[in-house]
C-alpha cells in the first residue's frame, strides 16, 4: 500500500499481521510526521516499510537529523520517497542518510508510466504526492506562494447580477468546499469592492481550528469604518494600501487590531511577493475581475478553480464577470489551462486547471526561458487549449526539477564574503534556528514542544488569576508553534491584566534562557549557527521577518533583530566555549 496526504509518513509492517502507523505534522513546527509515525509503530514498523510523500527534513542547513534517526531507530529496512526536498540544502541528504544506514531507498519522483500495472501504479503515486506537495514546490520556483483563484459564476459567466448582487451564485455543497479550501490556505485575498459589495468573513466557518489570515489589497483605501473583517477576534487581518493613503483611517484600522502595510506601488504581483516573504505556501484569492485581471496577467495565479451554477442571470455588460480585461483580442491567444478537472458539487460543477506563464515576471519568467514546465507553463500565448500536441494534462515531475534547479540562486555565499546567517520560517532554509522549529526544551522540569510554546507561556508566569494559569496549560498542550502562538498572542489582548507586571523587562531573559536550552541539547541547530564563525570573521544572524520589527529585522530591514542579536550573543558567550 501506499499512503499519499499532506504529511504523512505510512509504516507498513512486513510480518504477517500487518499494520499501517499513519501520522501527519501539524504546523510547521510540529513534531516531525516520521517521528510520531514511528513512536505510533512502537517497533512494529521492524523489517517493514514506510512511505513518505515528501524527502525528510536532514542536514546542515535545516540542523536537523531526528526524522531521519526515527525511520533508522524503527528498524524499517525500506523508505519510498514520493519527492525529493525541492530545496538545494536538503534535496537527497536525507535519502543519501537513510541509504548509509543500510536502507533501501526508493524515489518515486522520477517515474512515468509504462505499460505495465506496476508502473502506472507508482506514476500514480508520483503524481499525487507531487500534488500533495505542490505548495512548497512552487513556493520554491516561482518564489511565489501557490495562489489559486476561486470564482462562482452562472452559466451564462456572471458573477453577480447588474445591480452587484451576488449571494448566493452556488448552493451548499459548493460553499463548503471553499470553507475547506480557506481552511487549507495561509491567508484569503480579496480586493476593497468585494469588502464594500459583500461585507464577508472569509473564515472557515469553524469556531475551533486554524483559520487564515484575511488579505485586503485596496489601493484607495476607500474601505468601510465597520467590517466583518475588523473583527480580528475571529481571524487576523492584513489590509495592504499605498503609502500615506487616509492616514486616520490606517490609525482606527490599527486600534481595531487590524494589520496595516504600505506599499510605494501595490501591485497584485508586489502583495503577492510580500506574502511570499511573510512565508505564506498558498494563497486562495476570492477577489473580483477587476483585480483578477492584474494577478493573472503577473503571474500571480497558479490554479484557477471555477464553479458554474446552472441558472442564468444576463445583464449584460452591468453584470460583473470573473476577469476583467486581458487585452485578448483573438481566440486563438486565450490562456489555456492544463490538468484540468471537472467534479460535481451539489447542483453546481467545479472545474480546476492550473495556469499558463502569461508573462515573463520573476521566477515565472526564468522558468520558462529555462526550458521548464511547471503545470502548464510550457504553453505559450497562442497557443490552442485544445491543441491535441500540448504537453502532458498536469503532471508535476517538471516542477520539482525547476525549483531543484532555481532554487541554487538563492544558496548562500561563500564564507569568506560573511553574507548574514538569515531565517524565518522552520521550514526554509536555516529554519533550524526558528523558535517554532520542532526542537523541544525542557525548563525547570516542565517540557515543552518548542522555544515558542515556553516564551508564549511565561507571559503569564505567576500571575493568581485562572485566566492566566489556563492560558499557560492551554499553550503548554498546544499541538503546533502556531498555535501556541495564537493562543498567547490572544490572551494577552483581550486580557492584557494577566501578563505579568515585568514582562517588558523579563522576555529578553525568558527568550534567552529558552534558546541556550535548545542549542545546549540539540546538535542540529547548535551547529548550524557555530558555522557562522571562521578564520575571518563572524556572520550576522538575522531574524528575516518581514511584519516583526522587534524580534525580527522588519519589512525594510531597520528593525531591531532582538532574536539575531540574542542568538549572536549566545554563540559567543555560551556555545563558542565548549
Amino acid at each position: 500500500m501506499l499512503e499519499v496526504a499532506d504529511g504523512t509518513v505510512a509504516a507498513s509492517s512486513s510480518s504477517a499481521s500487518s499494520a499501517t502507523f499513519e501520522a501527519f505534522q501539524l504546523g510547521q513546527g510540529g513534531t516531525r510526521a516520521e517521528m510520531l509515525a514511528c513512536d505510533a509503530a512502537n517497533g512494529a514498523a521492524r523489517g517493514g516499510t514506510a512511505y513518505v510523500n515528501l524527502e525528510p527534513v536532514h542536514g546542515d542547513c535545516a540542523g536537523e537529523t531526528r526524522a531521519v534517526e526515527a525511520l533508522v531507530a524503527s528498524g524499517v529496512k525500506r523508505v519510498v520517497v514520493g519527492v525529493a526536498h525541492p530545496l538545494p540544502g536538503l534535496r537527497g541528504k536525507a535519502i543519501a542518510a537513510l541509504r548509509d544506514h543500510g536502507i533501501d531507498v526508493d524515489v518515486l519522483e522520477s517515474c512515468e508510466s509504462a505499460g505495465d500495472a506496476v508502473s502506472a501504479a507508482r506514476a500514480r503515486a508520483a503524481e499525487e504526492c507531487r500534488r500533495v506537495n505542490e505548495a512548497l514546490l512552487y513556493r520554491v520556483a516561482t518564489g511565489l506562494p501557490f495562489s489559486v483563484y476561486k470564482y462562482a459564476m452562472t452559466l451564462d459567466g456572471k458573477i453577480a447580477t447588474s445591480t452587484g448582487h451576488s449571494s448566493w451564485v452556488t448552493g451548499a455543497e459548493a460553499r463548503e468546499r471553499v470553507f475547506r479550501e480557506r481552511k487549507r490556505s495561509d491567508a484569503v485575498v480579496v480586493g476593497g469592492q468585494t469588502v464594500r459589495q459583500d461585507d464577508p468573513r472569509l473564515t472557515s466557518r469553524e469556531e475551533d481550528g486554524f483559520q487564515p489570515a484575511r488579505v485586503v489589497l485596496s489601493r484607495s483605501l476607500n474601505l468601510p469604518d465597520e467590517a466583518r473583517l475588523w473583527n480580528v477576534t475571529v481571524a487576523p487581518t492584513i489590509v495592504l494600501t499605498v503609502k500615506g493613503k487616509r492616514p486616520d483611517f490606517q490609525s482606527r484600522l490599527r486600534a481595531k487590531g487590524v494589520e496595516v502595510v504600505e506599499f510605494d506601488d501595490l501591485t497584485p504581483l508586489a502583495a503577492a511577493q510580500y506574502m511570499h516573504a511573510r512565508g505564506y505556501l498558498r494563497c486562495f484569492w476570492e477577489c473580483g475581475g477587476g483585480l483578477a485581471a492584474p494577478a493573472l496577467s503577473s503571474g500571480v495565479f497558479h490554479n484557477i478553480m471555477a464553479f458554474v451554477a446552472p441558472k442564468l442571470v444576463g445583464g449584460g455588460k452591468d453584470a460583473p464577470t470573473p476577469l476583467g480585461d486581458l487585452g485578448i483580442q483573438a481566440m486563438h491567444d486565450a490562456l489555456p489551462l492544463s490538468g484540468v478537472g471537472l467534479e460535481v458539487c451539489g447542483r453546481d460543477i467545479l472545474m480546476r486547471g492550473y495556469v499558463p506563464n502569461s508573462s515573463n515576471t520573476g521566477r515565472l519568467g526564468k522558468m520558462a526561458s529555462a526550458g521548464y514546465s511547471l503545470r502548464g507553463l510550457e504553453f505559450h500565448v497562442g497557443e490552442s487549449s485544445d491543441d491535441d500536441e500540448r504537453a502532458d494534462d498536469g503532471t508535476l515531475i517538471s516542477v520539482e526539477h525547476a525549483a531543484a534547479s532555481l532554487a541554487i540562486d538563492d544558496e548562500v555565499c561563500h564564507m569568506d564574503e560573511l553574507p548574514p546567517l538569515s531565517f524565518f520560517k522552520a521550514w526554509d532554509e536555516n529554519g533550524a534556528l526558528s523558535n517554532f522549529a520542532p526542537f523541544p526544551v525542557t525548563i525547570d522540569g516542565a517540557v515543552w514542544m518548542t522555544v515558542e510554546h515556553y516564551y508564549q507561556a511565561q507571559k503569564f508566569a505567576g500571575v493568581d488569576s485562572k485566566i492566566a494559569r489556563d492560558a499557560i496549560e492551554d499553550i503548554k498542550c498546544a499541538i503546533s508553534p502556531e498555535a501556541a502562538a495564537k493562543i498567547g498572542r490572544s490572551v494577552q489582548a483581550n486580557h492584557p491584566d494577566c501578563v505579568r507586571n515585568d514582562w517588558d523587562n523579563a522576555k529578553l531573559d525568558v527568550m534567552r534562557r529558552a534558546l541556550v536550552e535548545k542549542l545546549t541539547n540539540f546538535e542540529g541547530p547548535r551547529s548550524l549557527l557555530l558555522k557562522s564563525v571562521c578564520d575571518d570573521g563572524r556572520q550576522r544572524v538575522i531574524e528575516n521577518s518581514p511584519m516583526d520589527a522587534i524580534w525580527g529585522a522588519g519589512r525594510d530591514g531597520t528593525g531591531r533583530n532582538l532574536l539575531g542579536a540574542l542568538l549572536q550573543e549566545i554563540r559567543e558567550k555560551e556555545l563558542r566555549r565548549r
